[in-house]
């Protein structure tokens, strides 16, 4: 029997071994990286907080520069069923609003409701006042008020005069010294100014509001716009 002569050949595999030094910067590059990447996010995110903090203060400054316009420009409006109007017991030097020394309190009146009178008539030929005193109600439904204090707004919201007699019904344009209803909170933002000022006395009025974040108080927004009366 013949046998196959067979040759086996030996493989020699050599492995190159791996350094400290080696190791150690590849452990580094890791770190490396990763502090960018974390770091990279971070400011992403803070990005992010600062964006969505400008967006609420734009958001709100606007909302609220629209409401006082919408308000204002009606400002001393009356309806045509004057019979027995009692607006001349709530005027003062026959204004039908007040702004403060500080231009940071602007309250006024206008007929919302059209009937002729401040605040609703108890029937609709019913007369606004007898002998001097009021015979409306829900007054504060026309009565529109703002006023900046400690960094918040606040709106007029009081019903006192429903039965005023004159001259007390005069005292409503004065009323800004008084405790009105928080309409801001103070969770989100700050109000860092509101200023009224009269560009055309009873025609054309300038309104300057800025805002400031609370998370980010290094954010601001300030926002100004005109009120044109359309009853004057």
């Amino acid at each position: 029997m013949s046998y196959r002569k067979t040759s086996v050949a030996i493989v020699n595999l050599k492995f190159k071994a791996i350094t400290m030094i080696e190791m150690l910067v590849a452990l580094l590059l890791s770190v490396g990286l990763l502090w960018a990447i974390s770091n990279l996010y971070a400011q992403f995110y803070q990005n992010k907080v600062k964006q969505n903090e400008l967006l609420m203060l734009q958001k709100e400054s606007h909302q609220l520069l629209t409401y006082l316009q919408q308000h204002i420009q009606h400002l001393g409006y009356q309806g045509y069923a004057r019979q027995q109007t009692n607006f001349h017991l709530f005027e003062r030097d026959k204004k039908r609003y007040a702004i403060d020394l500080n231009g940071q309190c602007f309250i006024f009146f206008y007929d919302l409701n059209h009937d002729g009178c401040l605040g609703k008539r108890a029937t609709k030929y019913a007369h606004c006042f007898n002998r001097h005193t009021n015979q409306t109600k829900d007054l504060a439904k026309e009565i529109f008020g703002i006023k900046l204090e400690n960094r918040s707004l606040y709106i007029y919201d009081k019903n006192n005069l429903d039965h005023c007699s004159y001259p007390e019904c005069g005292q409503l344009l004065n009323a800004c010294r008084e405790k009105w209803r928080r309409l801001t909170s103070e969770d989100d933002y700050s109000v860092e100014r509101l200023h009224f000022e009269w560009l055309v006395e009873r025609k054309l009025l300038h309104i300057d509001l800025k805002l400031r974040a609370k998370k980010q108080k290094s954010l601001s927004y300030e926002v100004s716009g005109l009120v044109y009366i359309l009853n004057h």
